[in-house]
């Protein structure tokens, strides 16, 4: 199952990320690695990408082994196929984030990738303003 995992979150990243070390069918074993050296370009660095997956509710993949700025991921045999397109979507997001700093649309020092992780004041800064009434309800 690891193996399905790793190739499925594989074929979904491709088209966003150079995949590193694939066999002639252009699949990998369990593990796939992300090599994120072409982005130093932009002035993002594999921990930039590290850190703004935390603020998708992530810890970050093991980064720079065995490979130097690269991120390794590595699906569990038991990880569920919707955590996955979590995962994935959040890959893909930010690299629609570098894309807008490549760009320029974003500065190249001051954007969300070079300021990760934010904390929950500003994540939801844009959600409520100052004068909304925020209501938390639990069971208890």
């Amino acid at each position: 199952m690891a193996l399905l995992n790793a190739n499925y979150m594989l074929k979904r990243l491709r088209d966003y990320y150079n995949i590193r070390y694939l066999n002639s069918a252009g699949m990998c074993a369990h593990e796939f690695i992300i090599d994120c050296s072409q982005f130093s370009k932009q002035n993002i660095d594999v921990i930039d990408i590290a850190k703004r997956l935390m603020d998708y509710g992530f810890h970050s993949p093991t980064m720079s082994w065995p490979v130097t700025s690269s991120l390794m991921i590595e699906p569990t045999e038991s990880e569920p196929k919707a955590e996955c397109d979590r995962l994935c979507e959040a890959l893909i997001s930010i690299r629609g984030e570098i894309d807008k700093v490549t760009k320029g649309e974003w500065d190249i020092e001051c954007n969300p990738l070079k300021m990760a992780p934010h904390t929950m004041e500003v994540s939801i800064q844009n959600i409520y303003s100052s004068n909304s009434k925020l209501t938390i309800v639990t069971n208890l």
